[in-house]
């Protein structure tokens, strides 16, 4: 039996090693719990760069010299407060947070549904993110590789070739409705880093899902749930269809913040099939008492 001396001594050395020597991040991995770090703020500057903070900090994950590419959900010729794509404010502190940490170079991109120039034009996380310093390009077809994915379902495909190669991968979607596979959050944001005729992806929708989310890995999931698309999604139109959170999300588990997204959505992890496969694939947790959640509003 310990005796309250060794008891003393013991709650001293954890507390200073918690105080001291372990990010939460690495408290949460001690505790074999996935951390989910989430910041509601009505300046969204500040809830991403409180969230990232609450995460660890942006320099365990960027390191100095890295270069880094920023997958936004840029799909829609949308204004941002429709939701349909990913707030450019959001975009833009996620830029300057790298930079911040010490990276060389922080690449923007994504391959729309609609227009380029157009979705690039209305979206106006080109404008925002080139302020902060990052490289914003359309793709074009020298911007593709052909690789193998590995997949269940996706095998050989065409593939944003930054996302393979960059040191870092920064993945910033914003939450939504989503007609075809109930939402989308951070996995399914994956199908805007390939190309090749996509509609073949919709076959097996829900697998490809997975296995595009399996292949690119990302460093880190910031979710963009300031503005949430709940119905009509993916395109929305109708700023009666857009709830306003003024919440970012930040995780190393794609599972666990679709999990909660879904929530935020207006349904459960358990009614999206991706969510199931993910997590039957071992990418990670939807389920709560397996999750660190911190939550701060500011």
């Amino acid at each position: 039996m310990i005796d309250r001396r060794n008891f003393i001594k013991q709650s001293v050395l954890a507390y200073t090693t918690l105080k001291f020597f372990s990010p939460l991040h690495t408290l949460a991995a001690e505790q074999n719990k996935s951390l989910v770090a989430i910041c509601e703020s009505a300046d969204h500057r500040r809830a991403v760069r409180q969230s990232v903070k609450m995460a660890g900090n942006m320099e365990n994950f960027i390191s100095k010299g890295d270069t880094v590419a920023v997958k936004p959900n840029m799909a829609w010729a949308r204004k941002p407060e429709y939701a349909a794509n990913t707030n450019p404010d959001v975009v833009a502190e996620v830029v300057k947070l790298c930079y911040e940490a010490g990276a060389k170079k922080v690449y923007v991109t994504d391959n729309p549904c609609n227009s380029p120039r157009s979705v690039y034009a209305l979206s106006n996380i080109p404008a925002f993110a080139q302020k902060e310093g990052a490289e914003v390009f359309i793709p074009q077809s020298r911007h593709y590789k052909d690789m193998n994915l590995g997949g269940r379902f996706v095998d050989d495909w065409s593939v944003l070739e930054i996302f393979h190669t960059a040191d870092k991968v920064i993945n910033v979607p914003v939450a939504k409705h989503h007609g075809s596979s109930r939402i989308t959050v951070s996995m399914k944001n994956w199908l805007g880093a390939v190309g090749g005729f996509r509609g073949l992806l919709h076959q097996n929708l829900h697998q490809a899902i997975v296995d595009l989310a399996s292949f690119f890995k990302p460093t880190l999931n910031i979710v963009d749930c300031t503005r949430i698309l709940m119905s009509n999604g993916p395109t929305g139109g109708s700023l009666d269809d857009v709830k306003r959170l003024n919440r970012v999300l930040v995780s190393t588990d794609q599972v666990s913040v679709d999990s909660i997204a879904a929530g935020y959505l207006g349904t459960s992890a358990e009614k999206v099939e991706f969510i199931g496969l993910a997590e039957k694939q071992g990418l990670g947790t939807s389920e709560k008492n397996k999750m660190n959640v911190l939550y701060e509003k500011i």
